[in-house]
């Protein structure tokens, strides 16, 4: 997680926001065999914003369905019930388009008290335990002033979701046990950053420091946890002049790109 923003994961297995959390991981049975529906697993957390570390028991806010996807929302107003939404729906349209359909239904809480796991300066999280995603409110979000260098409006908050959506469905579809953490940062940054608009995702690349990696294997778990902005950017860049972007993601879910083997 990261502190202004300018030193942030957005997940738990620690999304910046400020540096990685510790995160807890589990195999696609494993994932399909925990819910009802079909989507989650990991602990991650996300985007860094002042939060308060007591945790709140999933279910003790009324639920809302999200209209166009497979996703339920507690304890959100109507706005930003519908920019989690839009965040939900523009990353599982990622994942669907690459061939990686969601396994689970995402349970979701909007609520200024996220869970202890995620740390003080987290804007967002994904608990694996309890196959519920965690993010802050709007109000909350937009108290950090800036998120990649960008002065935070309601297009960052719907990216913050879709990250940590993100995060839920790679979670539950990786093909090893304990994928590492540059593995699932690589993932939700790639998908967060192709659910932006051109004009904000170039404004937040020229925010921050990048040089361009040719080599996948740049991508190091002390990169993300010193400088997980500029992780995340530099994944986006890479991803995005793959000539196969399926084959990337494929590549990196089943354990034969940014593992520990």
């Amino acid at each position: 997680m990261q502190e202004e923003f300018q030193r942030q994961p957005a997940e738990m297995t620690a999304h910046p926001a400020s540096g990685p959390a510790g995160r807890t991981t589990a195999t696609w049975s494993e994932c399909a065999r925990l819910a009802a529906w079909p989507l989650l697993l990991l602990m991650l957390a996300s985007a860094a914003v002042p939060a308060s570390a007591a945790e709140r028991g999933a279910g003790t806010a009324a639920e809302s369905t999200c209209p166009q996807a497979p996703a339920l929302v507690a304890g959100a107003t109507a706005t930003d019930l519908a920019d989690v939404c839009r965040g939900v729906q523009s990353a599982l349209a990622f994942f669907a388009s690459h061939g990686i359909q969601a396994t689970e239904s995402l349970s979701i809480e909007v609520t200024d008290k996220l869970p202890p796991e995620a740390g003080p300066s987290a804007a967002g999280c994904y608990i694996a335990q309890k196959r519920r995603v965690y993010v802050v409110p709007y109000d909350a979000f937009r108290k950090n002033k800036t998120w990649f260098g960008v002065a935070i409006d309601r297009s960052l908050y719907r990216a913050l979701a879709a990250h940590e959506a993100a995060h839920a469905v790679a979670g539950c579809s990786f093909r090893i046990p304990n994928p590492t953490i540059q593995a699932q940062e690589y993932l939700a940054y790639a998908a967060m950053f192709s659910t932006m608009a051109p004009a904000l995702r170039d404004k937040a690349l020229r925010a921050t420091r990048t040089q361009g990696f040719d080599d996948i294997e740049r991508f190091t778990p002390m990169l993300y946890m010193f400088d997980p902005m500029r992780f995340g950017a530099e994944a986006w860049r890479h991803f995005s002049k793959a000539p196969d972007r399926a084959a990337v993601l494929r590549a990196v879910l089943e354990g034969r790109q940014l593992s520990d083997r």
